[in-house]
């Protein structure tokens, strides 16, 4: 029981990051850290105290996760969907490669202008963004992973004489799961990234938009606490996707090491 304690949780990890917060505390007491506007731990657990009591971080920390999933999740349809289409049929890819390749070498930062300016400063304009920015690594891993079946598996296919459609369900798409997996997972953080950037930049909602608040008024406690909502956010979001990967495509993801 206790190995499989320590396999769950990182405890070095764990005891790496007290000791530097221990050791941040201490430094700005003794006087080793003297930036005005960086406060001790302490103080950030008041600010995240005051905010929580408030509602005002359940409040924006709902918004900007409910709009990141949303845009992931519209990614995720679209890129395996398009990924799947470009990896199976060669000359779709080859008719369709440029345009890929230019929207892709387009920088998501620079598309949340034109988000604003064609759905205004709405949650929806934040979905659109989360949406593109997530859909180019699902699409292009899920692409990869389609292309990147092995020989023998085709081999096996064919003396068993399956279909298009059989030897995609069986074969294709259970290979890919790994590669989809991975774009699925980087998806998933650009989406959260590009949410919050749309949020400073645009909608004035959600923890983006709390975060440069808090930084203008002054409130580094209320600051910080949001980074450490926001990163905590990420970590959580990825160990749910994973536990379902793992409970949905368990023998795939065991082949491949968890897509690690």
């Amino acid at each position: 029981m206790r190995e499989l304690m320590a396999r769950r949780v990182n405890l070095l990890g764990a005891a790496t990051i007290a000791a530097a917060l221990l050791l941040w505390e201490a430094a700005i007491h003794v006087g080793l850290l003297t930036f005005t506007y960086l406060p001790p731990p302490s103080d950030i657990a008041n600010g995240f105290s005051e905010l929580l009591s408030t509602g005002e971080l359940q409040e924006n920390l709902w918004h900007t996760l409910s709009a990141a999933v949303s845009g992931w999740l519209m990614a995720a349809v679209i890129g395996v969907s398009a990924g799947a289409l470009l990896g199976l049929f060669r000359p779709l890819w080859r008719y369709s490669m440029a345009s890929v390749e230019a929207l892709r070498a387009l920088p998501v930062v620079a598309f949340v202008p034109i988000a604003v300016l064609l759905y205004g400063f709405t949650k929806e304009m934040e979905i659109v963004v989360a949406c593109y920015a997530a859909v180019w690594p699902i699409l292009l891993n899920t692409f990869a992973g389609m292309r990147g079946l092995d020989t023998r598996l085709r081999e096996v296919g064919h003396v068993l004489g399956l279909g298009r459609a059989a030897a995609f369900w069986k074969l294709q798409l259970p290979a890919a799961t790994p590669a989809i997996m991975v774009g699925l997972r980087l998806g998933l953080s650009i989406s959260v990234v590009l949410t919050l950037v749309a949020e400073m930049v645009g909608n004035p909602a959600g923890l983006g938009f709390a975060l440069v608040q808090a930084g203008q008024a002054l409130q580094p406690e209320q600051m910080f606490a949001y980074v450490v909502v926001i990163g905590v956010s990420g970590i959580v979001l990825n160990t749910v996707l994973m536990a379902i990967a793992r409970g949905v495509f368990r023998g795939q993801m065991a082949a491949a090491g968890d897509a690690a």
